[in-house]
This record gives structure tokens, C-alpha cells and sequence, in this order.
């Protein structure tokens, strides 16, 4: 009968991530996605103060300001 092959050992780093808790990954997980979420907030509010400068800018001279 053949001998079969034995799989080789992996490094050490390889099962980091299973040997965190669920609380552990949940938490990472968490972390991760707010930074996402205040990223994209982030932008969002840089584009819309662009698009306000630029309407300003291009109307400056249109707008009543001394509406009555």
C-alpha cells in the first residue's frame, strides 16, 4: 500500500485569525467599518461645500441678499 503524502506545516501567522473570540473579529469588524463609513461622510460634505463655493462664485452677482 502507497504511503500518502503528508500535508506540510504552514507558518505559525497562518491561523492568527481563527484563534481571535467572535468578540474579537465582531469588534475588528466594527472598527473597520466605521472608519469606512465617517471616510465616505468625509467626502460626501467636501463635495457638497465644493459644489456651494462654486455656485456662490458663479452667481455672487444674481442673488437679491437684501430680499425684503
Amino acid at each position: 500500500m502507497p504511503k500518502t503524502p503528508r500535508p506540510q506545516t504552514l507558518p505559525p501567522s497562518y491561523n492568527i485569525g481563527v484563534l481571535k473570540t467572535k468578540s474579537e473579529q465582531e469588534e475588528a469588524h466594527r472598527h473597520h467599518r466605521h472608519a469606512v463609513y465617517a471616510s465616505e461622510t468625509t467626502g460626501l460634505l467636501l463635495i457638497a461645500l465644493v459644489l456651494l463655493v462654486l455656485t456662490l462664485v458663479r452667481y455672487w452677482h444674481e442673488i437679491h441678499w437684501s430680499l425684503r
